[in-house]
């Protein structure tokens, strides 16, 4: 059986916690490969978030009762967590009617659950409780849909960085996190680096791939759509999420000119940074 490479999705942002198929890791260091799986085997279920523990300084500010559950720090937007609203700063409190301490506790609930499987997540949303059913996915599969509708083919795929390492060449984050800067304008784009397979498939040197963009935001004002690539944003190339973060906090307020690739063709928009609207 052809062995798969995993695709551009290495968001620190969904790799914290993977719901896939057991990984071989190669000898080349911070890379992993899929290896062929057999016939019978059952996905892992895949959520999509990245999650951290809340402390009491998180307690007060998410509006918690209690010091406990995993609070949502990025979500893929492919993913289940983002096709039934799941949003970041949500604080899963319960699976499965199973109360939820920490992030560890609910990574490892959800590692046991295989795709397919549909279940309930109590969330904690500005202080007030929400319920949600959701049917976890098959990550494979899902990523190959990606690509399908980017109009690539599977030789493509890239490797996907080894857990506890941030994309784009950035220094490795504890627990493969990459944190939003405090005070990083909201522009309503989720945005991520390409990687080296991606971008010599674009043509382009570097770039971040648009992969949501909020109704109502400034990026939807701008013009930008998914898959858009910034290339540019004002004189700066982009490369990873950190040089994003710091052009929005510099331009706060600002009108920001962004240089996009857009169907293999560069198009000029131009960003109202304004951190106000969300």
């Amino acid at each position: 059986m052809k062995r798969v490479l995993r695709p551009f999705h290495c968001f620190a942002f969904v790799v914290l916690f993977m719901a896939i198929a057991p990984i071989a890791r190669t000898q080349s260091p911070g890379l992993a490969v899929l290896p062929a799986a057999p016939a019978h085997a059952i996905s892992q279920g895949y959520l999509g978030v990245n999650l951290a523990d809340v402390d009491q300084k998180a307690a007060q500010a998410l509006k918690l009762k209690e010091v406990r559950g995993a609070v949502i720090t990025l979500i893929d937007h492919d993913a289940p967590a983002g096709e039934i609203g799941l949003r970041v700063n949500d604080v899963v409190v319960k699976l499965n009617g199973q109360t939820v301490e920490g992030a560890e506790q609910l990574r490892r609930m959800l590692r046991e659950i295989p795709a397919g499987r549909q279940v309930s997540l109590e969330v904690s949303r500005e202080g007030n409780l929400q319920r949600f059913t959701v049917q976890l996915a098959d990550r494979k599969a899902m990523e190959l849909d990606v690509w399908n509708r980017l109009g690539t083919d599977e030789d493509a795929f890239a490797p996907l960085p080894q857990m506890g390492s941030a994309p784009g060449g950035e220094a490795p984050l504890p627990g493969g996190f990459h944190i939003p800067f405090f005070g990083t304008p909201n522009v309503g784009v989720v945005v991520e680096p390409l990687t080296r397979q991606m971008a010599e498939y674009l043509g382009v040197a570097s770039g971040l791939m648009v992969k949501e963009v909020t109704r109502r935001s400034e990026a939807e004002a701008a013009g930008l759509k998914a898959f858009d690539v910034i290339l540019k944003a004002g004189t700066n190339s982009m490369k990873t999420l950190t040089e994003w973060e710091r052009v929005l906090r510099a331009n706060q307020g600002k009108p920001l000119p962004l240089q996009v690739l857009r169907d293999k063709k560069q198009v000029t928009l131009t960003l109202q940074v304004d951190s106000k609207r969300h």
